[in-house]
């Protein structure tokens, strides 16, 4: 099986890539549509998926030993596809905490990751990425108009979906090799491998941080039925988001177990 299968049209690219999961697909292998018939957020939403416009991509990853933070793990996925759209675009994105890039306020990219466990042990991790790439107003449906945007709206300029794509995939090797190694047993790393990684995660957080707009923001932490109003001080070491509520007591939140929302528009 070739490393990257491209589509015409699919459901989702998620769906699609885990049968090929489910039929042996190794690590790093890679599904893409040029238009998603039931493009998936998160929390179930769907995903505008406009015909040959934008990026419909998912990227499988295999763990040898054990489950990686989610959270985590997404948060890394934001700083790769951040880090490959200034490196083709020249455009600087932020991120909203947990798994969204934004510019103007708006969104322009989503990202969800899934996980399959059975037997016991871990079965596979699906990142899967929508870019909103060169689609123009008319592209989305008139509920998106006030939350999303897309590279070219905001730049008067197309871009490179291919280009975008293939930068995408070296940035998110550099993760599946850094996951590779932590799960060996740190005996057996090298001494300088183990200092690479520790630079490679320090560089992670440090993007990660800088580029986030939530924080310092006015947020809605949504759990379950519950909302209460907060104010998001900072992303911790494990990419939580602590939060101070009205009545001053803090809470680091992850994103398994809230939504924080903007009170002001999108972010």
């Amino acid at each position: 099986m070739e490393r990257i299968l491209h589509l015409q049209i699919t459901d989702s690219t998620n769906e699609r890539l885990k049968e090929l999961a489910k039929n042996g697909a190794l690590d790093g292998q890679v599904v893409l549509a040029d238009e998603q018939s039931a493009g998936k957020g998160r929390r179930g939403r769907s995903f505008a998926s406009s015909k040959g416009k934008g990026i419909y991509f998912s990227y499988l990853l295999r763990p040898e030993e054990f489950a990686p933070d989610l959270s985590v793990l997404t948060a890394k996925a934001a700083v790769a596809v951040r880090n490959a759209i200034l490196s083709v675009c020249g455009v600087e994105t932020g991120i909203k905490w947990v798994n969204d890039l934004v510019l103007n306020r708006k969104k322009v990219c989503g990202i969800l990751t899934e996980m399959s466990t059975g037997k016991g042990k871990i079965q596979y991790v699906i990142i899967g990425i929508g870019i909103n790439v060169n689609e123009e107003r008319e592209d989305f449906p008139e509920e998106l108009s006030n939350v999303a945007t897309s590279l070219f709206m905001e730049t008067q300029k197309t871009f490179s979906r291919e280009e975008i794509v293939m930068e995408m995939i070296k940035e998110l090797d550099k993760i599946r090799e850094s996951l590779q190694y932590f799960q060996r047993k740190m005996g057996d790393m090298k001494p300088e491998w183990q200092i690479y990684s520790k630079d490679r995660e320090e560089e992670y957080l440090e993007i990660y941080r800088k580029a986030c707009v939530t924080t310092g923001k006015e947020v809605c932490v949504i759990c379950g039925n519950a909302k209460r109003m907060a104010r998001a001080l900072k992303v911790n070491e494990d990419y939580s988001l602590e939060v101070e509520y009205e009545d001053g007591s803090r809470e680091s939140v992850n994103s398994g177990e809230v939504s924080v929302r903007g009170l002001e528009g999108y972010v």
